[in-house]
């Protein structure tokens, strides 16, 4: 588990306890023959998984696991009619290599080939039609046939974040290789409202290993509860079947076959077990997802790690600077030359910038007639002198003037 104080983080290489995934090709397993038996496949089917020596007898064309055996089991096939026409078909199938009620090992010890792990969640044998579709199915076309295993890991991690990006690569695993006897253990029982088989699982997962990189690591694992209550969740969709009544119809999906009464069927846009989707894609992430959840759990270690922050420097280089501040400098010079030359009395350019033309043209004839000096003549000294005001009901009144007549708007 890890959290990050600042922009950026990293840490060293670390384990932790997972899930991994892995899926192999077994269409050699795979035989095809017209056979008849139970069938526990089709979608009405009632009465759960227990009531399965009830389940109707028919004859069933397709590929068989274990066809030459007092038990064969189809995979992908479809039934034949008693007119000979081709029924309902299965296009997808799931079946765990232990048995459902009583956790009888198939094929030995509940593998084919993945015999060398241990601490398996799940085996299974994943079969589909070629294309997800029931007309390859009726075509006789081989399926698509693997073995996919779950199991219990440790794998080592290397982690950093950058600027809201997390990044983890996945360094090594490490599973349990070793020999042990068959975990599961079922003891049949007799109650007040039947019997049936109380199942245990007998074993404590404890993997330890060595890194490629030479660090040692110590049991890693957790109680066989634990272990029991994750692989019996994993009970709703394996086993599970794909059917359709004909090449036309909606493919109907059957889950959760340990449950008593009517089946549960599902209509599924996107069934990731069908071809041609990557089956190995969705088991590895099924696996990431167990392990997201399992470094999540309340009993997690937080790991050590360093940690950055940005810092800004900036460099200055003056000569880049020479340049605007030539120019700053030569301008202030023009200001001020400007400002002295401007200032003298016998310039005009005061009068030009000045206020005053605007307010004696903008008075009337008579007045204007009587100042005694022009706007472009006149001297600052003499500007100076003049004082013009608006006074109530008698108009505009000019100062330093030999004579003036009150204005007519300002006469009654």
């Amino acid at each position: 588990m890890q959290t990050c104080p600042t922009s950026r983080c990293t840490w060293p290489s670390y384990e932790t306890l997972g899930v991994c995934s892995q899926c192999a090709d077994i269409s050699g397993h795979l035989q095809y023959a017209c056979l008849s038996g139970s069938v526990d496949w089709i979608a009405n089917l009632t009465g759960g998984w227990s009531a399965k020596d009830a389940y109707p007898n028919a004859t069933m064309c397709g590929y068989f696991v274990n066809s030459t055996s007092a038990t064969p089991v189809l995979m992908s096939g479809y039934l034949m009619e008693a007119n000979g026409s081709a029924g309902e078909a299965l296009v997808m199938r799931t079946l765990p290599l232990t048995t459902l009620l009583s956790k009888e090992p198939l094929y030995g010890n509940g593998s084919i080939n993945f015999k060398h792990i241990r601490h398996t969640i799940t085996d299974s044998l994943i079969v589909s039609s070629l294309n997800g579709s029931a007309a390859t199915v009726y075509q006789n076309i081989t399926p698509v046939a693997q073995e996919c295993i779950l199991s219990w890991c440790v794998k080592t991690l290397q982690s950093s974040y950058d600027h809201g990006e997390y990044s983890e690569t996945i360094t090594s695993t490490q599973v349990n290789n070793t020999g042990g006897p068959f975990p599961w253990l079922g003891q049949p029982y007799m109650d007040d409202m039947g019997g049936g088989t109380e199942l245990a699982y007998m074993s404590d997962i404890e993997i330890s290993g060595v890194t490629p990189d030479g660090r040692t690591f110590e049991k890693y694992g957790t109680d066989n509860d634990t272990a029991f209550a994750v692989m019996q969740a994993l009970n709703d969709m394996f086993p599970a079947f794909v059917s359709a009544n004909n090449t036309s119809s909606d493919l109907i999906m059957r889950y959760k076959i340990w449950k008593n009464g009517a089946a549960f069927n599902r209509y599924l846009d996107y069934n990731p077990w069908l071809a041609p989707n990557d089956v190995s894609k969705h088991m590895q992430r099924l696996a990431e997802a167990m392990t997201n959840v399992i470094r999540s759990a309340p009993s997690k270690t937080m790991l050590k790690g360093s940690a950055f922050s940005k810092e800004t420097y900036i460099a200055v280089h003056w000569e880049w600077l020479t340049f605007p501040f030539a120019i700053m400098v030569l301008s202030l010079l023009f200001l001020v030359s400007t400002i002295l030359r401007t200032s003298s009395e016998e310039a005009a350019g005061g009068w030009k910038t000045s206020a005053m033309p605007g307010l004696i043209y903008s008075l009337p004839q008579t007045v204007q007639k009587e100042l005694s000096f022009s706007g472009a003549s006149a001297s600052s000294a003499s500007a100076k002198k003049v004082r013009i005001r608006l006074l109530p009901n008698r108009g505009w009144r000019v100062s330093a003037v030999s004579c003036i007549s009150p204005t007519l708007e300002g006469r009654k």
